[in-house]
């Protein structure tokens, strides 16, 4: 399905201003080489409506597609679990969360956010929302109430959160609107959205282009995101810049009624985003196009150097970086990663297996290709004492380590 108009403004003037061809899902790893080889590819592309300066794809696969089974899980990104518990202590700067009251995680995963919230305060009422069957059991075992269906208007949770979280997932959805009017159906009058999002500004500015895949359907600045809450009864107090997920952007919003206000953090970013204009996205989506040829003939020269190359992380970036520079088992051996539930499954697209850390001992490699880039230095020191090779990072530039 085409999105054709803006959802914050109406306008249905786009421009496409980057077009990767046909991608695979990338999270939908494959159980064998072949399956990865023939897998099913769907046009992946941005756009800009220039009078709300939101971008989002331009074509958009069906969520249960994409979510009902979901590989990825939270608990084995050991910088994500530390964000979130610092994320805790920002935000009771802002809540004074007692026993008993509700917190909310939207798109919790497998619960690591909530459960680094406990440690913290193990009186609070945990709630995940989440579209995946994958996660049920695992929450309830942790004691958290999981309700599994696609949070939006019709979410009708127990009683209303003083805290809702959603962190990297604000994106994912499409119906943005339905999204927001769940937020304010159940949250306390002054109670607390967090929202977390790649930043826009920042993937623009890093040519973080492997942030773009289908998953992410919007991506979105501050200016965006205040428009929408204040056309559905919320407002913006507080602003910040985080270096999760090569840069991520946390807004802290409350209704309008609410006696909260905005404070200094908001027109320092609103004055970056003039920056933003139709012709400076052209010009970036022209520029990863001959970065794109730039890495795809920078590992073609290793490859014919007879260098052994493997990769670093199974994530949806690698997926889409391998997919668009056009890398498959030809040119990288295996990708390593610490998620138990992908090892032994296949990069869709590239025919490339995913394995464990162990293949290092029963493989001379010459480079690690770090896909989980905004991970590179965790990777680099946890690969002490097992890899006496050199890191090679493509974002925003190649750089070997």
């Amino acid at each position: 399905m085409k999105i054709t108009h803006c959802p914050i403004s109406g306008s249905s003037r786009g421009v496409t201003y980057l077009d990767l061809g046909k991608v695979p899902l990338v999270n939908n790893l494959c159980d064998t080489r072949e399956e990865s080889l023939e897998v099913e590819r769907f046009p992946l592309a941005i756009q800009l409506f220039p009078e709300s300066k939101l971008t989002c794809l331009t074509d958009v696969v069906d969520k249960d597609k994409l979510f009902q089974n979901y590989l990825y899980r939270s608990n084995v990104n050991k910088p994500y679990l530390q964000h979130c518990s610092q994320m805790f202590d920002y935000l009771t700067g802002y809540v004074d969360l007692k026993p008993g009251d509700i917190v909310v995680d939207i798109g919790g995963n497998d619960g690591s956010l909530l459960l680094e919230f406990r440690k913290k305060n193990t009186d609070l009422k945990l709630i995940n929302v989440d579209a995946s069957q994958s996660f049920k059991e695992i929450n309830i075992e942790a004691g958290i109430a999981y309700f599994n269906e696609y949070f939006g208007e019709d979410t009708v949770l127990p009683q209303k959160a003083k805290l809702i979280t959603s962190t990297n997932v604000f994106q994912h959805t499409q119906p943005i609107r339905s999204f927001v009017k769940g937020i304010y159906n159940n949250l306390e009058n002054n109670g607390i959205w967090s929202l977390e999002f790649p930043y826009i500004l920042t993937t623009l500015l890093n040519d973080n282009y492997d942030q773009i895949y289908h998953e992410h359907v919007y991506y979105f600045n501050l200016q965006n995101i205040m428009d929408l809450a204040n056309q559905e009864g919320l407002k913006v107090i507080n602003v910040s810049y985080h270096d999760m997920h090569a840069g991520t952007l946390r807004v802290l919003m409350t209704k309008k009624s609410s006696h909260r206000n905005q404070d200094i953090t908001i027109p320092s970013f609103l004055n970056l985003e003039k920056t933003i204009t139709e012709e400076s996205c052209v010009r970036w989506g022209k520029r990863t196009h001959e970065k794109i040829d730039e890495f795809k003939n920078y590992i073609k020269d290793l490859v014919s150097q007879k260098k052994r190359i493997a990769g670093f992380g199974a994530a949806a970036k690698g997926c889409v970086f391998l997919n668009s520079v056009g890398i498959d088992d030809s040119m990288i051996e295996f990708i390593i990663d610490d998620t138990p539930f992908k090892q032994g499954k296949y990069v869709p697209g590239t025919g490339i297996k995913v394995v464990s850390r162990e293949a290092l001992k029963e493989n001379k490699i010459d480079y690690i290709l770090i896909l989980a880039h905004n991970f590179k230095d965790y990777i680099i020191d946890s690969l002490k004492g097992q890899y006496d090779g050199e890191f090679i990072v493509m974002f925003p530039d190649i750089k070997k380590y």
